[in-house]
C-alpha cells in the first residue's frame, strides 16, 4: 500500500458525516427511536449489506417464516422494514443519521464505528468465519508476491479490506501495493479490463467470478484470523425502549436454524432467490457451519478481538473498547 495516511482515510471513511438522504426509502423518527407504524405500532428498521432484495442467512429465514415478527410482536413491534446497503460505511452513516434500529454487516465497519463513538451494542452474530477470494485477471498474477507494485481493488471499510491489509502485511507488501476502493459490482469489469491486478471479493461474488474463469490466488480461509464475521448490532435507543430485543432475536434465529438444518435445500433455494446468485455459488459461500446458534459464539468473539487488535495496531482506529461491554446482556 502506498502510504499509511491513505489506509487510515479509507477506513475512517466508514464514519463519514451522516446525511439523512442516505436512506430515503422509508420514514424514520428523527430522534433515532423506533418509528411508528400504522395504528400506532412500532416499526423496527433493519439494515443489511448486499444486493439481495431481502436479508438471507438465519435472520432472513426467520423473517421469511415469521419467527422474528412473532418474537418482536411481544415487544410491541407490528412491522419490520428492511433496507439494503452496498457496504458497511454506508450502513454506518444510516445508523448515525438515526435511520436504523438494527444493522447486520461486517465486523470491520462495525468495530470502526464503535471505536469512533457510535452508540450501539452487539446483540449477536449472523455468520462466523466468512471467506474472501482474491482474484486476478485471466492472464494476470499467479501469486500474492507477484502483486508487488500493483493495484488491488476492494470495498473500503469491509471485512474484505481488513483481509487485504493483513495479507499484504504477512507478505511484506503493505508499502508497495496500492489498495483502491471498489464496489463488488465493479470488480469483474476491472478484472476483465486489466485496470487492477487483483480484486478481493466477498461471499457469493468470489465463487461467481471464479466460476467465470478468474483465477483465485489466495483466500481468507488460508489465514484463519483474517476471516470475517457478520454481526448484528442494535442502537442504544432501541435497546433502551425495548430491552427484550436481543433475546427475541436469538430465539427467532434459533427457530430458523432448526428449520434450516432440517431442510437445507429449501433454505438454499430461498437464499438463491433473494440474493440473485446461482444455487451452487450460494452453497459454497454459506456453509451452514457458519451460522451460529449461540448469540455470542466463542469463535465469533475471538475473530472480533482479532479485528480490533489489527485495527489498533495499524492505527486505523485510535480508541480501544472492551468487547464484553459492547455485548448486550444475554437473557
Amino acid at each position: 500500500m502506498s502510504d499509511l495516511p491513505g489506509r487510515r482515510r479509507l477506513l475512517r471513511g466508514a464514519m463519514a458525516a451522516a446525511a439523512a438522504s442516505a436512506v430515503p426509502a422509508f420514514s424514520f423518527a428523527q430522534n433515532g427511536s423506533p418509528a411508528s407504524g400504522q395504528g400506532g405500532g412500532k416499526v423496527l428498521r433493519l439494515g443489511y449489506i448486499g444486493p439481495g432484495k431481502k436479508p438471507a442467512n438465519a435472520t432472513g429465514w426467520a423473517l421469511r417464516q415469521g419467527h422474528l415478527q412473532r418474537e418482536l410482536a411481544t415487544l410491541g413491534f407490528t412491522e419490520v422494514t428492511t433496507r439494503n446497503f452496498p457496504n458497511g460505511p454506508d450502513l454506518n452513516e444510516a445508523f448515525v443519521a438515526g435511520a436504523l434500529d438494527v444493522g447486520i454487516y461486517g465486523d470491520t465497519p462495525a468495530i470502526v464505528a464503535r471505536s469512533r463513538g457510535l452508540e450501539n451494542q452487539l446483540i449477536g452474530f449472523d455468520a462466523v468465519g466468512m471467506n474472501v477470494w482474491l482474484l486476478t485477471p485471466r492472464n494476470g498474477a499467479r501469486s500474492v508476491k507477484a502483486l508487488d507494485g500493483q493495484t488491488i481493488g476492494v470495498a473500503r471499510g469491509s471485512y474484505m479490506h481488513r483481509y487485504v491489509l493483513g495479507l499484504l502485511k504477512e507478505h511484506g507488501l503493505q508499502k508497495s501495493v496500492k489498495v483502491i476502493h471498489m464496489f463488488p459490482r465493479d470488480g469483474e469489469a476491472a478484472l476483465d479490463q486489466g485496470s487492477i491486478a487483483a480484486f478481493a471479493a466477498q461471499i457469493d461474488v468470489g465463487p461467481l467470478l471464479a466460476s467465470r474463469g478468474y483465477p483465485v490466488i489466495d483466500e481468507a480461509d488460508k489465514h484463519p484470523t483474517l476471516r470475517g464475521t457478520s454481526v448484528i448490532v442494535a442502537s442504544n435507543k432501541l435497546l433502551a425502549a425495548a430491552p427484550g430485543v436481543p433475546a427475541a432475536w436469538t430465539r427467532a434465529r434459533r427457530a430458523a436454524l432448526q428449520e434450516i438444518h432440517r431442510d437445507s435445500e429449501a433454505y438454499y433455494a430461498f437464499h438463491a432467490e433473494v440474493s440473485g446468485f446461482p444455487l451452487d455459488v450460494v452453497k459454497v459461500s454459506h456453509p451452514l457451519s457458519q451460522f451460529p446458534e449461540a448469540a455470542y459464539p466463542a469463535e465469533g468473539l475471538a475473530l472480533l478481538d482479532e479485528v480490533k487488535k489489527f485495527l489498533l495496531a495499524e492505527n486505523l482506529v485510535s480508541r480501544d473498547f472492551a468487547l464484553a461491554q459492547w455485548r448486550a446482556p444475554e437473557a
